[in-house]
């Protein structure tokens, strides 16, 4: 069992937020562990001094209500 990393990153600035180390038994593992916590803001998964993954940002879509809706629908 490897010893991993993930970082979440802030969507905006980059810089790190915050992260969770974690175990797994190997690499492939570890990403599918990390991926499980993917919340839409930028990840990056780490073993030692390798970065194994990195997810990037879901674009962010506008929010569309019923005030802003064009007029005749």
């Amino acid at each position: 069992m490897g010893g991993y990393r993930l970082y979440f990153m802030d969507r905006f600035s980059g810089h790190i937020d915050h992260r969770r180390d974690f175990v797994a038994d190997s690499d492939a593992h570890a990403v599918e562990i990390a991926t499980g916590w993917f919340a839409g803001n930028p990840m990056e998964l780490w073993s030692g001094g390798t970065k194994l993954e990195r997810w990037e940002a879901e674009a962010l879509t506008p929010l569309i209500t019923a005030t802003s809706a064009p007029h005749g629908e």
